[in-house]
């Protein structure tokens, strides 16, 4: 009899496990936070006799299921918080766990050891050579914006691997050429206006109470914003030979509360408890020392995420108006117009209306040299003001009308809409392409 008893909890337990997904499905019971990073949207497919002939449908629901059952979140956190707990590892291939519990990016990691010269150049040699031929072209824009009054600076941000390697797993180790260091001699030599970050950062990582970057993030943490702000508009007033404003420092606000690019790694790796975090400073600052009559220049910046910090702070309080073409291919502005994809804004406009041009990278991205941003402008440069806002447009609309043709469920959703709204099925595709445009492209 007790044996029987046993039995019947036994049973009861593994029914209560099998139905706890769909219980949380339907209650949301205990709420857990919705997992980061990028996920890969599942797309749809309409039940029909061919998609379920073939499996297609029946695949589809079996993905959609999986993605979404009750509880998925609050599992998958589970099993990540157990994986780094014990054996000090992130399901997140993107993460490097290092000694101290300090986190990298594999890109970055990547870098460091010589992966990314072998995929991009295979030999040192060859990488610098496209250095040299890329500084050249670079003096070329330089003349150019020069022609126009436009001042030009590029600014080498330190990777967090750069200034703590000692933090690595020893499975890691530097390989001895580094491409952004060969950058910083050649803007040396060719005298082209410049800031490397990387021997200011090592200088202060000796002489600094607290760490450069956080246990947990991968770009300079927040403390270390009104130093590089104050250093970027010093060399600014230098090239545009009239003062600009400095940065003041109000209270260092040392806390462990963590801005999200302070614990951006630590959020990707979804575990179910918080990390302990280190104090750290999230410092308020403000601007000083504005010249009296002090005309704002315009800035435009061509660089990758770690102008995010700049972006959000008192440092373009400085400037006029701010274009941010983000990776040289997204721009982000005040003026409406420039709120797009840089291939469908008016680019000589944004270039020409500059007093300063900045283009700002990390270690990884000196292998996509200045993101590509001389040969846009050069390009833009030749062409003039030629720019034609409805033309950009149209290519855009055509462009995703051969997205859709080459897609077939996509063109199959669309020759069923047509059939449905008894319109042509060229009016279907000018009429998806018009809306994809209008929900991917314009940014206002």
């Amino acid at each position: 009899m007790p044996q029987e008893k046993t039995y019947k909890r036994l049973f009861l337990v593994i029914m209560g496990l099998m139905l706890l997904p769909v219980l949380l499905q339907v209650t949301h019971i205990p709420p857990i936070r919705k997992l980061a990073g990028y996920i890969e949207p599942i797309e749809k497919v309409n039940p029909s006799v061919e998609s379920i002939m073939d499996g297609s449908y029946q695949q589809y629901l079996d993905t959609y299921a999986a993605a979404n059952f009750g509880g998925r979140g609050f599992y998958i956190r589970c099993y990540n918080q157990l994986l780094y707990s014990v054996f000090h590892e992130a399901t997140n291939n993107n993460i490097v766990i290092g000694k101290n519990e300090e986190m990298y990016l594999k890109q970055y990691t990547d870098d460091l050891s010589g992966i990314t010269l072998k995929k991009k150049f295979g030999t040192a040699d060859s990488a610098k050579i496209a250095a040299r031929q890329n500084i050249i072209k670079t003096l070329e824009l330089i003349d150019s914006l020069k022609a126009h009054d436009i001042a030009f600076l590029v600014v080498l941000a330190p990777s967090k691997t750069a200034i703590y390697p000692e933090w690595l797993p020893d499975s890691i180790r530097s390989n001895n050429f580094c491409l952004s260091k060969e950058y910083a001699a050649l803007f040396q030599e060719y005298d082209i206006p410049h800031i490397d970050f990387l021997p200011i950062f090592n200088s202060l990582k000796t002489s600094e109470k607290y760490p450069l970057y956080t246990k947990f993030g991968s770009h300079w943490s927040q403390g270390t914003m009104p130093f590089v702000a104050d250093t970027l508009l010093r060399s600014i007033e230098g090239l545009l030979h009239r003062p600009t404003p400095h940065i003041k420092l109000i209270d260092s606000n040392i806390t462990q509360k963590y801005s999200n690019s302070d614990k951006e790694l630590e959020s990707l790796c979804n575990l179910l408890f918080p990390l302990r975090h280190p104090k750290m400073p999230w410092p308020k600052y403000t601007l000083c020392n504005i010249p009296r009559n002090y005309q704002k220049p315009n800035l435009l910046v061509v660089a990758d995420s770690y102008f995010t910090l700049l972006k959000e702070s008192p440092f373009t309080e400085a400037f006029d108006n701010v274009d941010y073409w983000k990776y040289n291919e997204t721009s982000y502005s005040k003026i409406p117009e420039r709120q797009n994809q840089i291939a469908y804004i008016d680019r000589y406009a944004a270039i020409t209306d500059a007093d300063v041009v900045m283009v700002m990278f990390t270690t990884m991205f000196a292998y996509d040299y200045l993101f590509g941003f001389v040969e846009t402008a050069l390009k833009t440069f030749e062409e003039g003001d030629v720019y034609d806002g409805s033309k950009y447009v149209e290519d855009q609309i055509n462009h995703i009308i051969e997205r859709i043709k080459s897609d077939p469920q996509w063109l199959k959703a669309v020759e069923q809409q047509a059939k449905k709204e008894r319109i042509t099925l060229d009016e279907a595709l000018r009429k998806n392409a018009e809306y994809v445009y209008e929900m991917d492209f314009k940014k206002k």
